[in-house]
């Protein structure tokens, strides 16, 4: 508002009705003159005629008030005289008000009012004359407009409204008197627009017409009596809502009411007629007896029908008003009609008719339905079925429920109001109680109690609010129940009274027949209940829930239903807190279970009917509390117990009572709940904990020597000393310890207890505890007291351990010198020693002082999992210490283990031959085979499986070995001698010159049959060869394995022991192991390896182990495991299975063995990787595993060149490797390869396919390219298809087929493949005819693979490249391919090779009409135009018959490459060609315009079109020979290239025009032509003379330009001020005009504006400023502003001064001259 204009400030005052405020803003900003000023004049005098006008009809309605209430007698004529002065006199007092009101508003003393004159409208809105809104304000009156809004906003009474009428009608009058109008020939306008005279005349005439229609004496009659039409305002008229406010409207109306009013009185009258004091139903059937004309006679049938016409008269046309009155007189109508047919025996569709249906209003619907039922027993069937049948919603079960039955309601305010005052009983009862059996112990009340409330004392009997007069349940009732609901039956028989009186009814047709129904009796009620309650199981259980708390003494043994049908407490059962005696009926039942003590029954009754209570927990709690003190069970009424306080106080309270198990139980849940307080949880836990100790003690004998835990505590009180003996016997120290928490022990018994029980735990092996039991000991005097005396016990190892470890850690700085000697003595052996099991601790208790020789002694004996421990161990004790190794020395020996594992125990050598390797292996096993003396159970050696087969002529029988066979067999074998002294062992026989047994010459070494050497004689021999021992001179370890042979030699007379076969037998055995072998770590249960604390033996020992099982992946794994470092255990893993993999060539190898256990290091190397979380090394597993994969591929094909891992780690190395095999023709080797590394396997299927094609297996050669070859994804994609596929078709064509055998002993057909083969060569197929090209073999492959795996293009092209030019345009039409496909593969080669002409003439032979070659065409067309090829497109377009597109090529054969004129009229042969192509154009669109459209591919053009070109053509040709012949005659000269044609656009059409004009002798010369041209394509004449005659100041042809103003001028078509135009725009280059040419070419201009812009365009302002002030005044003065302007910008002072003065002594003339014509 700040920021707003003071006017608006004024008017938001004025509409607020802040009139002090507006005065104050009027004054302060000075706005007396201002329009708003009258406005707020206006509404003040407004405001206050309002109020006086409410005044004078205040006074009107108690001068009316007044004159009803006084009886003056009447005359003759029904009207007194004194009334009638009265009248007159109110009637001129109201004129005379409201004449003053009127004035008081309209005044126009004082200050005039501009909104209250006359031509306000007029005056202050600006209308043409001739608007049809002017006629309208012309007729308009503010003061009469001003008096007319009075009375239709602020009238409330006929008189005043008027009064106000008849004055706005007189104020209209007189403003049009004084304009020399009348009111009645005021018309309604032209337009449609009522004006304000029309409407006032119209409300006039509403208002007054009830008064006009009759006779002055007669309307004043009717007036008198009250009878006669409302007289209303004209706000109650305008709220009518009449359709329309016209006089026939008003009175149609008025009519129709009257009418409705007399019809509603007669209705009246009728229904007030007496009637004979009867029922209902009994006038209904007095009706149904009359006749149908009697009833339709009927008074209340007539004025009814008569009141729904007058009501139907009232409702618009096309209405959807509800017909209110129809539907209820229908309703009655209906359902006497019903009442009347269920009373009846005859059919239903029999109609019934009465004439006063409203008699049913006597009664309520239920009530007349209950009177059927009961009184006059009608079928409930019968009178549902009747009331369905006219859709009555009228429900029969709810009415026999509601007559039989109590009602339930409902109440919430009843609820809410008996849930507080139950509250208040039930906890006074319940406190009242529990003061009696509580003492001492506060109880928590309820929330809000009521002191002066007193259960007992205000109680009052309760009585059934069931009336004695309810009709009985019949059977006919129930049943009828049961068959729409079962359970509305059930609660109706519930509800159901048992001492029903019947009343007495009238007699009934059942009656008359003997068929009166008797009411069910109670017992009936009851099993009818009884049976229908089985069906609901959830109701009967909460009926008997609820019914359970309130049974009575009476109701003992006897059924629910008896008990509840017609029981005086079913409502509070049923109801709950919403009956009105449940009050009572709970207080009584919950005071009797307390008296009782029946808890259970009290408990249950609070909790059924306190579901919606909030605040009975107080009350439960309490009841609980008396339960709990008077019960001999009381412990199990605390867990209940809501108040957490409260249950604890009642548990510590009364604990003593109960036995053992119920106090620990109740005391654990007490201390469970978070609520209880922390001193009461102490005292609870001090209970719970002496009750554990009693429970402890109570069971150590059996049976316990006391009878409860009271009896116990008394002795424990009394004789202590006996229940401590009694505990320590038993070896219960713990449960010593407890019980002495709660009864003192003196120290020494104390020092004892603690050190028999250290010992006891240390002897169980219990160290946890027995660490727990020392820190426990308080003191540390005691502490290190009863550790000392426990020590100095010579206990056990572990025991000693213990207490050392101990004293070491707590009690360093107390110990000897001597002490810590042993202990440190004791500390690593001791702890390795314990984890060992204790029957081996013998064979390595004497390296107890050296830990790392025990772990390295239990991984030679293949102790795995007492390493583990082992190392555990050790990683638990050296933490902070220092033994003399590290941890890292532990790692490095287990590396070193690990690697022993997989040592190979045979020398390595290169496999001879696949061949011999098979043989080798083959006279292996069947030695093998020979040896067992039971086939079934010896296990299998995993070379068998992974050798190939053996070759043909070796049998399965027994044959004798190489050895063997070099001696005669009946030789017998020489006794082997051993030399005299043991060889050392430098002379041993090397392991690399043996692979036999040189005792049994049978046995080969292999993985499994390792080599032993004999300590005797220096020989290898097998393990089954070698199973003795014997004490050897210089050997180390005594006795030492010996061969049998040096084992009998040395013992000859000592006799052989029976069981040495048998052991020899079973160790041959176990010589070869199963498979299984290799899968878990083999154990070894003696040692075999000893090592000693000398390092010179531990040296020894060293070079001569070896693992028997080895190589064992398992055994590996196993001792990598127990590394620290996981990550480097799993490179070492690696390292190992490429050490492994150069074995693989090795003759005495199980390689496919040796895969695997490859396979288990890296798969276990990855699981090291993940565990350490290295992820970067997976892939690196991921690799090496597929590379064994490769190997294992190499090894089962029995390939010669077995690579190492190493060499093949590499990508590149794996592609070697499988060109390699492609190259050695082992395809399907180099295709698992490929799938295993990873590799395409496309290469290696494509080799191998091509390897079948090569041997002319085809059939073969198509299954291999099937599984690398890949049809393309889009056949028409510009491709020759995939390169696989190009060199199969490459080599199908290029090479001879050979001979293939077809099947067995087809001769014929293989001397014909000859035959034809001879006779082909190759498919060079130039010399084979077409026709049987098709025939060929290679050439239907060639297709075969081309329609299989290449695209459309690539089948095209073999087509092509075999002159099968017709197939190829045929595969094209049948594949639809794109035109791409037509012109890679079709088009350019026939165009390349010459042969568009073979194209052409088969094209045309397989569709005459081109039809379907269009599109291909017409790609055609365009490639050959991109291209550049026109002629070749020339000679295309000339084929397809494209004459437009040919006159087109044409056009451009003649505009191309032209460099003049000259070279264009040398090329008009080619517009005459073009002219030639458009005449035939015209002549075939002149042939078949009746016929079939043309084809789409041939361009389309009208015929008015093709002449418009046929005359550009001509033109073209003039233009051409003219412009040669001004070039050969030199006038005209080439300066732009290219060259404008006319087939350019507009802008190059405008070049030719001015070429053509400037280029003959003279402008005249051309100007004809060039005049054509801008007329036939309508060019912009002015732009191009404009440019011509621009160049012509270029050439500086002056007179040239006349010439052109003079040939435009005579042209006819050009414009006056085109000259003006064209001389103007030379002027632009004036600088290079000469002065006299200059002045001549301003002085042609015609228009004396356009010389002064001519002037100022030459910068001559003088000469521009004479001419300006030479013109008419108001044109002068804007030419010289203009000068003015332009002499401002140059800087001339000189002229601006001139024009300035000019105007300044111009204007007082030209205001005098404009004045003077005013």
């Amino acid at each position: 508002m700040m920021f707003s204009p003071p006017e608006s400030l004024l008017a938001s005052c004025i509409l607020r009705g802040n009139f002090a405020e507006a005065h104050q803003v009027l004054f302060t900003f000075n706005l007396k003159s201002s329009p708003s000023s009258g406005e707020l004049m206006f509404m003040e005098r407004y405001q206050e005629v309002i109020q006086e006008l409410a005044q004078v009809e205040h006074k009107i309605e108690n001068q009316n008030s007044d004159g009803g209430s006084n009886t003056i007698r009447r005359t003759g004529s029904g009207r007194s005289t004194l009334q009638a002065i009265g009248s007159a006199a109110a009637a001129g007092m109201v004129f005379y008000s409201i004449s003053d009101v009127t004035d008081k508003l309209l005044s126009t003393s004082g200050d005039p009012i501009p909104t209250l004159q006359e031509d306000f409208w007029i005056s202050t809105t600006l209308v043409e004359p001739t608007a049809p809104l002017r006629e309208v304000l012309e007729d308009l009156s503010p003061p009469a407009m001003a008096t007319f809004d009075l009375a239709c906003s602020q009238c409330q009474l006929w008189k005043t409204c008027k009064q106000l009428l008849e004055t706005a009608e007189r104020r209209l009058n007189s403003s049009l008197e004084r304009r020399g109008r009348r009111i009645d020939h005021v018309l309604l306008n032209a337009d449609g627009i009522r004006g304000f005279p029309v409407v006032l005349q119209q409300i006039s005439k509403i208002l007054n017409y009830l008064l006009m229609s009759a006779s002055q004496t007669k309307s004043e009659s009717v007036e008198e009596k009250g009878g006669g039409p409302p007289r209303c305002s004209i706000i109650e008229l305008l709220q009518m809502c009449w359709p329309s406010l016209t006089e026939d409207c008003v009175a149609s109306h008025t009519t129709l009411s009257q009418q409705q009013d007399q019809v509603l009185q007669s209705l009246r009258e009728a229904l007030e007629l007496p009637e004979p004091r009867t029922p209902p139903l009994s006038s209904l059937v007095e009706q149904a007896a009359q006749k149908a004309p009697e009833a339709e006679a009927h008074p209340v049938q007539i004025q009814t029908q008569l009141l729904q016409k007058n009501l139907g008269k009232q409702t618009p046309a096309g209405s959807r008003q509800m017909d209110y009155l129809g539907t209820f007189f229908s309703y009655c109508s209906t359902l006497a009609a019903v009442l009347l047919q269920s009373l009846s025996s005859e059919p239903d569709h029999v109609e019934v008719k009465v004439g006063n249906p409203f008699v049913l209003l006597q009664q309520s619907s239920s009530q007349l339905v209950s009177h059927l039922l009961f009184e006059r027993q009608v079928p409930p069937e019968r009178l549902a079925a009747l009331l369905a049948q006219e859709n009555l919603s009228l429900s029969v079960p709810q009415v026999i429920v509601s007559c039989c039955c109590e009602p339930l309601a409902l109440c919430s305010s009843r609820q809410s109001q008996q849930t507080s005052s139950l509250l208040t009983r039930l906890g006074t009862l319940a406190q009242l109680h529990a003061s009696h059996c509580l003492d001492d112990l506060p109880l928590s009340t309820p929330s809000s109690p009521r002191p002066t409330e007193n259960p007992t004392l205000e109680r009052k009997p309760y009585s059934s609010p069931r009336d004695s007069s309810l009709p009985a349940l019949t059977s006919s009732a129930l049943a009828f129940l049961k068959s729409r609901s079962k359970l509305l039956a059930t609660v109706a028989c519930l509800g159901a009274s048992p001492r029903l009186k019947v009343s007495k009814p009238s007699l009934s047709w059942k009656e008359l027949r003997g068929r009166r129904e008797v009411p069910l009796a109670a017992e009936q009620v009851a099993r009818e209940c009884e049976r229908l309650l089985e069906q609901f199981p959830l109701l009967e259980a909460f009926l008997l829930a609820a019914w359970e708390p309130l049974r009575e003494s009476s109701q003992q043994g006897q059924n629910l239903a008896v008990n509840l049908c017609g029981w005086a407490r079913l409502s509070t059962v049923l109801l709950g807190l919403h009956s009105p005696i449940a009050l009572d009926v709970l207080t009584e039942a919950f005071e009797e279970s307390l008296v009782a003590r029946d808890w259970s029954r009290a408990l249950q009754l609070t909790e059924v009917y306190g579901r919606d209570v909030d605040d009975l927990s107080s009350i439960k709690d309490a009841v609980l509390s008396c339960a709990v003190a008077c019960d001999k069970e009381g412990w199990q009424y605390l867990f209940p117990v809501k108040d957490a306080s409260l249950r604890s106080r009642l548990a510590l309270q009364f604990v003593d009572r109960w036995p053992l198990e119920s106090c620990l139980e109740i005391l654990a849940y007490c201390i469970s709940d978070t609520a209880v307080q922390e001193g009461l949880k102490c005292e609870l836990q001090r209970k719970l904990a002496e009750l554990q100790v009693y429970q402890k003690i109570l069971g150590l004998q059996s049976p316990p020597v006391w009878c409860d835990w009271q009896t116990l505590r008394s002795c424990c009180v009394e004789d202590p000393s006996t229940v401590m003996n009694m505990i320590l016997e038993a070896q219960e120290y713990e449960l010593c310890e407890e019980w002495g928490c709660l009864y003192p022990i003196p120290r020494e018994h104390l020092i004892n207890l603690h050190q028999k029980h250290l010992l006891h735990l240390l002897e169980r092996r219990d160290h946890d505890k027995a660490l727990q039991l020392l820190q426990r000991i308080p003191d540390p005097t005691m502490c290190l007291e009863v550790t000392e005396q426990s020590l100095d016990q010579h206990t056990s190892l572990a025991t000693s351990h213990f207490l050392a470890n101990y004293l070491t850690t707590h009690f360093y700085g107390q110990l000897t010198a001597v002490r810590h000697r042993e202990i440190q003595a004791l500390y690593v052996g001791s702890k390795i020693l314990l984890t060992l099991p204790e029957q081996h601790r013998a064979s390595y208790s004497h390296l107890s002082s050296n830990p790392l020789l025990m772990l390295e002694q239990l991984l030679m004996n293949m102790k795995v999992d007492w390493a583990t421990v082992a190392v555990q161990t050790l990683q638990q004790l050296m933490v902070g210490q220092e033994i003399g190794f590290t941890m890292d020395e532990v790692d490095s020996l287990l590396s070193r283990y690990a690697e022993k594992a997989l040592d190979f125990p045979y020398p390595q050598r290169e496999k001879r031959s696949a061949f011999s390797l098979s043989t080798d292996s083959v006279i292996h096993l069947q030695e093998i085979v020979h040896q067992a003396a039971d086939p079934e159970t010896l296990p299998r050696s995993p070379s068998a499986e992974f050798s190939p087969a053996a070759p043909p002529g070796i049998s399965g029988v027994h044959s004798p070995s190489l050895r063997e066979r070099s001696f005669p067999p009946t030789q017998p074998p020489q006794e082997f001698v051993p030399p005299a002294t043991p060889p050392a062992r430098h002379q041993w026989v090397p392991d690399e010159t043996e692979s036999i047994c040189m005792v049994c010459c049978r046995e080969h070494f292999t993985m499994f049959n390792r080599r032993h050497h004999c300590r005797r004689c220096g020989r290898l021999v097998c393990s089954s060869c070698s199973t003795k021992k014997m004490v050897v001179e210089g050997c180390r370890e005594n006795p030492a394995r010996v061969c049998d042979q040096c084992y009998s030699y040395c013992n000859k007379d000592v006799p052989e022991e029976p069981s040495g076969k048998p052991e020899a037998l079973d160790s041959s055995k176990s010589e070869s192991p199963p498979y299984s072998f290799v899968v878990r770590v083999p154990k070894a249960d003696e040692v075999e390896w000893i090592l000693d604390l000398k390092e010179e033996e531990n040296e020894l020992v060293r070079s001569e182990f070896y693992y028997e099982q080895a190589p064992s992946a398992s055994l590996c794994i196993a001792i990598l495991n127990l590394h620290r470092d996981s990550i480097a255990c799993g490179h070492q893993l690696i390292e190992h299975c490429c050490r492994l993999s150069k074995g693989l060539t090795n003759p005495e190898v199980d390689a496919g063995l040796l895969t695997d256990i490859m396979k288990q290091l890296l798969f276990s190397a990855k699981m090291m990787f993940v565990k350490a979380g290295q992820s970067q090394d997976l892939a690196l597993c991921d690799s090496y595993i597929s590379k064994v994969d490769v190997l294992n591929i190499l090894v089962a094909a029995a390939y010669r060149h077995v690579p190492s891992l190493s060499q093949i780690l590499q990508p590149a190395a794996v592609t070697r490797l499988r060109n390699q095999l492609l190259e050695a023709e082992y395809y399907q080797l180099g295709v698992e390869v490929s799938t295993k590394t990873g590799l395409d396997t496309t290469g290696a299927w494509h080799a191998w396919g091509m390897a079948c094609l090569k041997a002319g297996n085809l059939t073969a050669a198509r299954e291999k390219f099937s599984r690398c070859l890949k049809p393309p994804f889009d056949l028409n994609q510009l491709n020759h298809g995939s390169r696989l596929v190009q060199d199969v078709v490459e080599y199908l064509e290029s090479t001879v087929r050979p001979l293939v055998s077809l099947q067995d002993d087809d001769y014929f057909a293989t001397l014909r493949e000859l035959e034809a083969t001879l006779r082909t060569q190759s498919l060079s197929l130039a010399v084979i005819p077409e026709g049987k090209i098709m025939n060929n073999t290679y050439y239907q492959e060639c297709l075969f693979y081309l329609h299989n795996y290449s695209t459309n293009l690539a089948i095209i092209s073999f087509y092509v490249r075999h002159s099968c030019l017709r197939e190829a345009l045929l595969h094209l039409l049948n594949k639809e391919s794109p035109p791409e496909v037509f012109i890679e593969g079709i088009f350019q080669p026939s165009y390349k090779s010459g042969k568009l002409h073979t194209l052409e003439n088969l094209l045309e032979s397989i569709d005459p009409t081109l039809e379907s070659w269009g599109k291909y065409l017409i790609a055609a067309c365009q490639h050959l135009q991109k291209k550049n090829y026109y002629h070749i497109l020339y000679e295309l377009q000339q084929f397809m018959k494209d004459q437009v597109r040919a006159a087109m090529t044409c056009i451009r054969f003649f505009s191309h490459k032209a460099k003049s004129y000259t070279e264009l009229g040398e090329k008009l042969s080619w517009l005459l060609k073009a002219k030639d192509h458009l005449k035939i154009y015209l002549q075939e669109t002149s042939r078949s315009s009746g016929r079939k459209k043309t084809t789409f591919f041939r361009k389309k053009m009208t015929a008015a079109d093709v002449s418009r070109h046929m005359n550009t053509l001509q033109l073209q040709m003039e233009v051409t020979r003219f412009l040669h012949r001004c070039e050969s005659s030199g006038t005209s000269q080439i300066t732009t290239l290219p060259l404008p044609t006319l087939f350019g656009n507009n802008h190059m059409k405008m070049d030719v025009a001015c070429k053509v004009m400037l280029g003959g002798k003279n402008v005249e010369d051309g100007f004809g032509i060039a005049f054509r041209v801008l007329q036939d394509f309508q060019l912009d004449a002015a732009m191009t003379y404009c440019r011509a005659a621009r160049q012509l100041v270029e050439k500086e042809k002056y007179s040239e330009i006349r010439q052109l103003l003079k040939c435009v001028s005579e042209s006819g078509v050009a414009a006056k001020s085109d000259g003006d135009t064209i001389l103007l725009n030379c002027l632009e280059a004036f600088k290079r005009i000469p002065p006299q040419e200059l002045e001549g070419l301003i002085q042609a201009i015609h228009n004396d504006d356009n010389k002064v812009r001519a002037y100022l365009i030459c910068c001559k302002l003088r000469s521009a400023y004479l001419i300006a002030v030479k013109q008419e005044h108001s044109r002068a003065t804007a030419l010289v502003q203009q000068v003015q302007q332009a002499a401002k910008s140059s800087g001339d002072a000189v002229v601006q001064d001139i024009c300035a003065q000019w105007l300044l002594t111009s204007h007082p003339r030209g205001a005098h001259g404009s004045g003077s014509r005013k």
